[in-house]
């Protein structure tokens, strides 16, 4: 993840560096393209955190609980 944010800062650096047209096109889709990869990474990397965090919050309810943590009555 850090590293596609790395590459993309080079790449949006040689944007600004560029001297012909064809050179600003290139660099403005690579940086696009490695920034986008870093937005999904950091997107993948967040949710997969929350969701232990929600695995660890639920299992801590379970063992207050001493059973399963469901809010539904048994059914008789």
């Amino acid at each position: 993840m850090v590293l596609f944010f790395v590459l993309g800062l080079i790449a949006f650096a040689a944007h600004g560096a560029g001297d012909g047209r064809e050179a600003l096109i290139i660099a403005s889709i690579v940086s696009g393209v490695f920034f986008a990869c870093f937005l999904i990474l950091f997107a993948v990397y967040w949710i997969g955190y929350l969701l232990k965090e929600h695995a660890v919050w639920l299992a801590g309810r379970q063992a207050e609980s001493g059973g399963a943590a469901t809010d539904q009555q048994p059914e008789e």
